[in-house]
């Protein structure tokens, strides 16, 4: 073949597969234009976001703080944060009035004090209420002041559980977690604010751990603990999103959808001595709206779980729970009896002289851990151990459940009856001695 004649076939094939190229992006760029039109109308008119910057107020505070070495930490944690990328200044959260009727809740309370600031502008307060965060988050707000959260701090002011402490055993103690009725960065930490932090379990553990309340211990030791804990090290540092969990971590069960009532499915007690449930306000919640709540958390269980077993799962769980609050009123029973008979010791501190009380032991919520007879310690103990027991189940963790919890409470009442027997004889031997001496 020519030499001409093949340099064009060579040259038609090229042209052919060019054009067959060509014609393969226009189809491709249709089927992609295509696909580019079709948008959700949600989507479409979704407002664009804008990125603000740092306020002329912020950056007055930036440079005050730098210029006297002052907080870095708390700087560089708000300019990485979102409130500083949408313009939410220091003066957003620290300037408030005494006149706010959440800040007047607040120093009523005696938590609030507009005198701790160092800072040379008077109008900054050093610290942050919930009510401040309330006026821009109102949905968050007005969910968070339907939870028990939200009388944390009135709690100790009720049960005056700080009479018989140290002068600063409150402040470094009991406050950092009863203070969460006022602080929203008790679960998300300041300055980020980052809502993911607050997601995790490690958030609650602060407050929710320990002898009388360990959900934290409970949970992470649990079958669904065990799964967070295998899988969190890669999931969340890939997907930065609980959703992409493989187990379920504690909002997703107090907190669906951010709803920041974590009463939320809650079907029995609070912490405490008291096993039968009662809402933010102390009143008893009747069987009908038990049922509803029941029902909210069998929702979030069939979410993972069939709805069979989340029922079962439960109804066992209930059936513990029924076990346990019969043990608490064996030991209760137990004391009052003494009680007639006048034969339980007498009050230890000045705690016994309140109006709260009213009697001379102190069992319960108002219990206090140092100066106490010994039938008030081994019933502070004992109610722990129900806590423990009955939290256990509902949390699917058989070692709370039953080792340091069931196992504990037959412990503990053994302990209260040889007590109250101990009682009992002294105080037989005390009148017969009585009777002689007459």
């Amino acid at each position: 073949m020519p030499f001409y004649s093949r340099h064009f076939n060579k040259t038609a094939r090229f042209f052919v597969f060019a054009a067959f190229l060509l014609g393969l992006l226009c189809v491709t760029g249709c089927t992609t234009q295509n696909k580019t039109v079709i948008i959700p109308a949600e989507e479409k008119s979704a407002p664009v976001k804008t990125e603000k910057g740092i306020t002329e107020e912020s950056l007055k505070c930036i440079t005050c703080h730098e210029e006297r070495g002052v907080t870095h930490g708390w700087i560089a944690d708000w300019e990485g944060s979102k409130h500083a990328r949408k313009g939410v200044g220091c003066e957003v959260c620290h300037i408030s009035t005494a006149l706010e009727p959440a800040v007047k809740e607040a120093m009523d309370f005696g938590y609030f004090h507009t005198d701790e600031s160092n800072c040379e502008d008077k109008r900054i307060n050093r610290q942050v209420i919930a009510g401040t965060c309330g006026k821009c988050h109102v949905k968050q707000y007005n969910e968070f002041m339907r939870s028990r959260h939200s009388i944390g701090w009135k709690r100790i002011l009720d049960y005056g559980q700080n009479v018989a402490l140290p002068k600063d055993f409150p402040s470094a103690k009991c406050e950092q977690c009863h203070n969460i009725q006022f602080k929203c960065d008790s679960c998300h930490t300041r300055h980020t604010f980052n809502t993911f932090e607050a997601k995790t379990p490690e958030a609650c553990r602060t407050c929710h751990t320990g002898l009388d309340h360990p959900h934290y211990e409970i949970y992470i030791s649990s079958k669904h603990g065990a799964v967070y804990t295998a899988s969190q090290s890669n999931i969340l540092e890939e997907s930065r999103s609980v959703k992409s969990l493989r187990s379920p971590v504690c909002v997703t069960c107090h907190m669906p959808q951010g709803n920041h009532d974590v009463s939320f499915g809650l079907a029995y007690g609070p912490a405490g001595y008291s096993t039968s449930y009662i809402n933010r306000d102390g009143v008893m919640v009747d069987e009908t709206e038990l049922g509803k709540k029941r029902n909210a958390m069998l929702s979030i269980c069939s979410m993972c779980h069939s709805p069979n077993f989340a029922r079962k799962t439960l109804t066992t769980a209930d059936t513990i729970h029924k076990n346990v609050e019969s043990i608490l009123k064996d030991a209760w029973n137990i004391i009052s009896e003494l009680g007639k008979g006048d034969i339980t010791p007498p009050p230890t501190n000045e705690m016994a002289d309140t109006a709260l009380l009213g009697h001379a032991l102190i069992l319960g919520n108002p219990q206090l851990y140092s100066g106490k007879s010994k039938l008030e310690r081994l019933f502070y103990k004992l109610s722990c151990s129900t806590v423990i027991a009955w939290k256990g189940a509902y949390h699917m963790n058989p070692n709370y459940t039953n080792l340091y919890g069931w196992v504990e409470l037959q412990k503990d009442l053994s302990d209260i009856k040889e007590e109250a027997r101990r009682l009992r004889e002294d105080a037989e031997i005390k009148r017969k001695m009585e009777i002689k001496l007459r």
